[in-house]
């Protein structure tokens, strides 16, 4: 393999699986990762054995382990929920891809009717993740629902009621592995102010990136109008929000670069005014990426491995686009000549 691929099954490393024709694991922003596994098919005995073999099943859970300079990594464990299977008469040529999905999908398994009374959104989500053994990753939500006003009421499954809760936050909900086996459940912003994983070169000397598209879009709104009437107290709530609380890539954000009023009336059912104010937050946080960028590259190339929700640092690409990013999504495709990456970066703001 491009990589030391180690692919264990319910937790015990199986050298035979590793012996994949191609891995990909595909990580999102937001997103469950999910995992192909292509496996060349053979006959014996008259019978296909790797189409019955236990290990592949539907429900086996499977993670598979990169190992790097920096150590080993759980790029995804989860279980295997379908296969597409393509046969040559003769068997030469034949094929069958496992595909796999994080352990976030038993949260959207079962629809559940939940009424959550004096809580946050936070406090629903940490006690919903705690059931699934998840370790929890939490920042604290301003939006209350309590019994002498509106409870929160959930009629979905586990899954889709905590990704509506995160963006309506303007959080992000994913979950990653250790190379333990220990999950942890994240439910927050992007984070923009941490250390960048790796850096990104095009243009410059020792470069690792042969091309770049760069895309922007400014026609997105930059400020949220939210005011409503309080049944309770019949106030006014003002949940107006002025300008995108993230911290920007660059030193001009998207409102600076328009320099005019780009304003969305926000319209939604709300107790208070930290509950009006945290929507208006997260509409502004999912418009505010308004450039993306996609590359590929190879492990070999960045010596290190990019996840998705990390930040880069890109260089050589101009004064008004180098610089940091967050990585939106991670594509890993390892097969027997190298491990390529396809990223697709967003970023809110750039160099003036």
């Amino acid at each position: 393999m491009g990589l030391e691929i180690a692919i264990a099954v319910e937790g015990q490393v199986d050298a035979e699986l590793a012996e994949a024709t191609t891995v990909e694991v595909d990580e999102r922003m937001g997103e469950p990762t999910t995992y192909h596994l292509s496996y060349p098919v053979d006959i014996s005995e008259d019978d296909l054995p790797l189409l019955v073999d236990s290990r592949l099943n539907p429900g086996s859970e499977l993670a598979i382990l990169a190992t790097t300079d920096q150590g080993t990594v759980c790029l995804v464990k989860g279980p295997v929920h379908s296969q597409q299977i393509h046969l040559q008469h003769g068997g030469a040529g034949s094929t069958v891809v496992v595909t796999g999905v994080d352990t976030s999908l038993a949260m959207d398994r079962e629809s559940r009717i939940v009424q959550w009374a004096d809580v946050a959104d936070s406090d629903a989500v940490s006690s919903i993740v705690a059931t699934y053994g998840y370790t929890p990753d939490v920042e604290t939500t301003d939006a209350g629902h309590f019994t002498d006003k509106h409870t929160l009421i959930q009629r979905d499954s586990d899954l889709r009621f905590v990704k509506r809760l995160a963006r309506r936050n303007g959080f992000l909900f994913w979950i990653t592995c250790d190379e333990t086996g220990i999950e942890t459940a994240h439910f927050k912003r992007p984070s923009l102010d941490g250390d960048t994983t790796a850096e990104l070169i095009i243009n410059l000397a020792s470069p690792n990136l042969d091309n770049l598209d760069i895309s922007w879009d400014v026609e997105r709104p930059t400020s949220v109008i939210g005011v409503q009437l309080d049944l309770n107290s019949l106030t006014t709530m003002d949940g107006s929000v002025a300008v995108s609380p993230q911290t920007i890539l660059g030193n001009q954000g998207l409102a600076a670069i328009t320099g005019d009023t780009r304003s969305v009336h926000l319209l939604a059912p709300a107790d208070d005014t930290g509950d009006l104010q945290a929507r208006g937050r997260g509409l502004l946080i999912d418009a505010d990426w308004f450039i993306q960028a996609t590359c590929e590259t190879t492990l070999h190339a960045l010596g290190r491995l990019v996840r998705a929700h990390t930040l880069v640092n890109l260089r050589g690409a101009g004064s008004r686009y180098s610089g940091i990013y967050f990585v939106a999504a991670a594509r890993h495709r390892i097969d027997a000549t190298a491990h390529r990456i396809a990223l697709t970066l967003v970023r809110n703001g750039w160099l003036a």
